[in-house]
């Protein structure tokens, strides 16, 4: 996918995608960094109508094992939401740096007059901090 670098430092893109209602969304590259500092900023096609908030874990995959960490709650907002996901000290005795993200969109309650509460549509770009 590539880097920026800005005044925080180098910022390895993780790939933008596309955040869905009960549905695990992986993004497309792995991240490859021991740093717990990841970036993720939103794209949304009407703010006004957003109703939802996301859910990003990392998954851990090796030849004989597959397991997700802890979850975090990100509210969507127009500027980039810095969070914290390390990996536990436990996989980096063992060099387990590598791990996937993924991204689950889920709706808040909201009240509606009739009908369905309309939901905007929501990309998800996360980029892992490098050095």
């Amino acid at each position: 996918m590539g880097t920026r670098t800005d005044d925080i430092g180098v910022w390895n893109d993780l790939g933008t995608v596309q955040a869905e209602k009960k549905l695990w969304v992986k993004f497309p590259t792995t991240a490859t960094g021991a740093n717990a500092t990841l970036r993720a900023s939103f794209l949304c096609s009407d703010w006004d109508k957003l109703s939802s908030y996301v859910l990003i874990r990392p998954r851990y995959t090796t030849a004989s094992s597959d397991a997700t960490g802890e979850t975090a709650k990100i509210y969507p907002a127009t500027i980039p939401v810095i969070i914290e996901m390390p990996i536990p000290a436990d996989f980096q005795e063992r060099s387990v740096y590598f791990r996937d993200f993924e991204v689950y969109k889920v709706s808040r309650r909201r009240t509606r007059l009739v009908g369905i509460t309309p939901d905007a549509n929501l990309q998800v770009r996360l980029e892992e901090l490098w050095g």
